[in-house]
């Protein structure tokens, strides 16, 4: 996806995607979700997230 962002696929109806991050060795966090109308917008807004987050220092 980019920026560290990573994608993972529920195939359960509309075919669900959850993306997510990973900070540190441990810590994923769950930026947004969406279904295959929305993937291009969730996948934008995943990685403004992820950007502003690791802009900040919570590593």
């Amino acid at each position: 996806m980019g920026e560290g962002v990573s994608e993972m696929r529920i195939d359960v109806g509309a075919g669900y995607r959850v993306y997510y991050t990973r900070q540190g060795t441990v810590v994923y966090i769950l930026l947004t979700g969406g279904n295959k109308a929305t993937q291009a917008q969730d996948i934008k807004q995943a990685i403004r997230m992820a950007r502003d987050l690791k802009e900040s220092g919570h590593d």
